[in-house]
């Protein structure tokens, strides 16, 4: 049997100044989590990846955003609730040291190495 569980938290052996755990995303997520440079693909067409070139709110219809992806001319409607399949999304993060409150700035690519959840720094 296979599990629907969410993987457990697990550390990012990419974070070389100390031990940070973070948490996988899930299959889907809102669109309303989609920021430039991000790259998606809609549930219905999951070999298409579509790559954000500029994502704003959609003036004439509430709880909507516009997306302006590459490859497209016209941009995409998407509800803010609407599912998508991240494929890429680079994020930037400051986090800090749960045992002396030292901060840093890490990046991480969410769809390979999840959300950071705890930061441990290389003094402990």
């Amino acid at each position: 049997m296979m599990s629907t569980a969410p993987d457990p938290p697990k550390p990012n052996p990419r974070q070389s100044s100390g031990f940070l755990v973070t948490t996988s995303l899930p299959d889907r997520l809102p669109a309303s989590r989609l920021q430039q440079g991000d790259t998606f693909a809609l549930p219905e067409h999951p070999d298409e990846p579509l790559i954000i070139d500029l994502i704003t709110p959609n003036p004439e219809r509430n709880a909507s955003l516009l997306i302006s992806t590459r490859d497209r001319t016209a941009p995409i409607t998407l509800h803010m609730e609407e599912p998508i399949q991240p494929l890429r999304m680079p994020r930037t993060f400051n986090v800090t040291c749960q045992l002396c409150e030292a901060t840093t700035t890490t990046d991480l690519e969410l769809v390979a190495h999840g959300q950071p959840k705890t930061w441990v720094c290389n003094r402990h």
